[in-house]
Parts: structure tokens; sequence; C-alpha cells
């Protein structure tokens, strides 16, 4: 997608794709925690979220309020799946070069790249991490194709589906979970040959740590 003359509305319309999955989370109504289940007698390593300068090495956090607030949005959502209090949270978004602002454009991403990653996530107690991310992906009907990838180097399942705002543009979504951690990396307007599922795995490395 090319920065047109109307500039701003490419950011407007990366976050009409977003609302339509964000609202599908599950709300107040339905995010009760499930129910308790038997836990591992290992110790628990206990983990925390931090949020990276710039991800992937080279992508900047967005300034865009909008597309942040898509992701504290679904931090918020997923903090209700947790069993007790969060430890640690992140609700960001990153884009591929720094927006700029300009009259004639109003905020945009300068160039061709108009690529978003939105990253959400909460530490604490997941009491059952495959039912959560079920959980999870059954409040976004409009994704499909959903399956098991790799989690990456820090274990746990993980899943990702793929979707179709109305306007077009594709969006990939990779949640993980364990007994410490729940996730979800949103990619929007990521081709088919960026693979951005086996991206995914290596996002979240770059996000969780052990807490010191």
């Amino acid at each position: 997608m090319r920065t047109g003359p109307a500039g701003s509305r490419v950011l407007r319309t990366l976050a009409a794709a977003i609302l339509l999955f964000a609202t599908g989370c599950a709300g107040p109504a339905d995010t009760a925690a499930p129910a308790a289940v038997a836990r591992s007698s290992s110790p628990a390593t206990v983990m925390r979220l931090d949020k990276p300068a710039k991800l992937l090495g080279t992508w900047p956090e967005s300034v865009d309020r909008v597309l942040r607030g898509q992701a504290e949005q679904n931090m918020g959502n997923f903090k209700k799946l947790l069993s007790g209090d969060p430890t640690s949270a992140l609700g960001t978004a990153f884009v591929r070069a720094t927006e700029v602002y300009s009259r004639q454009d109003g905020l945009h991403i300068p160039g061709d790249d108009q690529r978003v990653i939105l990253v959400n996530a909460v530490s604490g107690t997941i009491a059952d991490p495959t039912a959560t991310v079920d959980r999870i992906f059954a409040g976004l009907p409009n994704v499909t194709n959903v399956e098991a990838v790799q989690p990456g180097p820090l274990g746990g399942m993980a899943r990702c589906g793929i979707g179709q705002a109305r306007t077009g543009l594709r969006v990939d979504i990779c949640v993980w979970g364990d007994q410490h951690t729940l996730g979800m990396v949103t990619f929007i307007g990521f081709a088919q040959a960026d693979d951005p599922h086996a991206v995914f795995g290596q996002i979240r490395a770059e996000l969780e740590h052990p807490a010191r």
C-alpha cells in the first residue's frame, strides 16, 4: 500500500482493520478465567514483558494513538483472562518507518512499506493455556485457517490464523500461551511471502524475559 495524498487515512485504514478483530475479542461478559486445572509441581519461572526499543531491530514504536489504542484494548481484555492480577502487561504498535507529520498528509508512515505490527501480552497465572488461546480465537470470528505453530524458544503453545478486513487488507494473528504469559502478535498488511508466522516466535522472544 502506498502513501497517497491523504496519507493520514492510511493509518486510519489500518486501524479499521484492527478494530474489526479487536472488537471481536472476549469482552467483560465472557472473559471469566477458565476453571483451574492441576498445575505442574515444578517451580515456576517468573516471566515479565518488556517493550523493545525497536522491534526486530529496526521497527520503531508507532506514535499513532489509534493504533496503540487498539493494542491497549486487546491488552485490557487479556488481563481478564488471567487467574489473578497481572504481573506485567504490554500493548503497543510498531511500524516499518518512523511516522512523520505534514499539513498535506497528516500523520503517516513515509515510503511504500505500510505494514504494522501490534503486540499485546500479559504475564501472571494462566490456569489452562490451551483453553485460553482457544477462547481468544473463538472471539475472533473473522480469523480462519487457525493452526498450531512453533511457539518459539520459550515454549508453551501457539496458534496463528489469517483474516481479511472489509478493506481487503490481510491480517495475520498469532497467539501464544503458557502457564505464565499470554500474548498476541497482529501483522497488518503483510503478504504471504513475508511469512509472518515464521517471524512470530522471534517477536515473542524479544518481548518476554525472566523477571529479575
